[in-house]
């Protein structure tokens, strides 16, 4: 199965086509702002480097996050699109099991909410959640040491609280779609993963 895996969750656009032999291409650029403006774009750098076209994709696999509110949007709405579209298959990964496929080691991943505190789950070896997602403040995880960190948020909770952090090198849409491809048997719906309300001003 051939799949575009995307992810916009955060301060970056990610993309990858992969399937469960090869990574045929990736893409990532960092980005404060403006994915629903570069998602397009790249998406279609990204298949013309691969000389795959969009017929030949057989399913979509998107962060739902935790992350930012507009961000995950713009991931969820771009591959539903395409999934209704191109009649395949849409695949959801939180960005939690993005962040910590194939490390292989105990760890919590720690997501940067951009305020004081953190979005956070702790996973064993082998990959699989200990826990349910949360929001911590830094004195929660605090008293959860020892323990390692990975993620956005991990290299800011080290400098707070001392913890060891693993910092992974391959592409965030990579380690999605390798996500996606393991358990097509099981999948997870495309449904956005929101810890907490979106901040509204009027």
């Amino acid at each position: 199965m051939l799949l575009l895996a995307l992810d916009t969750s955060e301060n970056m656009v990610s993309l990858a086509l992969l399937d469960e032999d090869r990574v045929w291409s990736y893409l990532q650029e960092d980005m404060e702002r403006g994915h629903a403006e570069r998602l397009m774009p790249m998406i279609a750098q990204l298949l013309d480097s691969a000389k795959i076209t969009f017929k030949e994709i057989d399913g979509i696999a998107v962060t739902v996050g935790p992350g930012s509110f507009t961000g995950v949007r713009v991931g969820l709405a771009a591959a539903r699109a395409f999934g209704l579209a191109l009649k395949i298959p849409v695949y959801g990964v939180t960005c939690f099991e993005g962040a910590i496929f194939g490390v292989h080691k105990p760890a919590a991943v720690v997501l940067d909410t951009k305020r004081e505190d953190y979005y956070v789950q702790f996973f064993d070896a082998e990959g699989k959640a200990q826990t349910q997602a949360a929001i911590m403040s830094t004195d929660e995880l605090r008293s959860k040491l020892p323990f390692t960190a990975i993620g956005s948020g991990a290299l800011r909770l080290s400098q707070e609280i001392g913890c060891p952090i693993i910092q992974k090198i391959s592409p965030v849409a990579v380690s999605v779609g390798k996500v996606a491809l393991s358990r097509l048997d099981a999948p997870l719906l495309a449904e956005p993963l929101y810890l907490r309300e979106a901040d509204v001003t009027v």
